[in-house]
């Protein structure tokens, strides 16, 4: 079942970002089989076309989008939960719902 989790960071967290930055992408490694997709939210006028993700390019990150595929609600919670992004508190607003996607269809109309 496909889990949307959207989250926004606190304003002023772009530090507390680039400091667990390495330890979010080693979390995530595990999942990358269930992530559908996602990515970072980011800050008006950033250059998503030359993007670096890497200490310089993630101050602009302003939070994150994911597309889970996972079992339950549970295991969707317990995903963001574990993060360290989450652990490290960066989060100001965080949603986390099931998802029927539509776009592009997953089934031939």
């Amino acid at each position: 079942m496909l889990f949307a989790i959207a989250r926004r960071d606190k304003p002023g967290m772009a530090e507390k970002r680039v400091e667990l930055l390495a330890a979010h992408a080693e979390y995530q490694k595990d999942f990358m089989d269930r992530i559908t997709f996602g990515g970072g939210l980011v800050a008006d006028g950033t250059d998503v076309e030359n993007f670096v993700y890497g200490p310089e390019g993630i101050r602009n990150v302003t939070g994150n989008i994911l597309v889970l595929d996972v079992p339950d609600r549970a295991t969707a919670e317990a995903f963001h939960a574990n993060d360290p992004y989450t652990l490290g508190g960066i989060f100001e607003r965080v949603i986390i719902e099931p998802f029927l996607q539509r776009v592009p269809p997953l089934k031939p109309e």
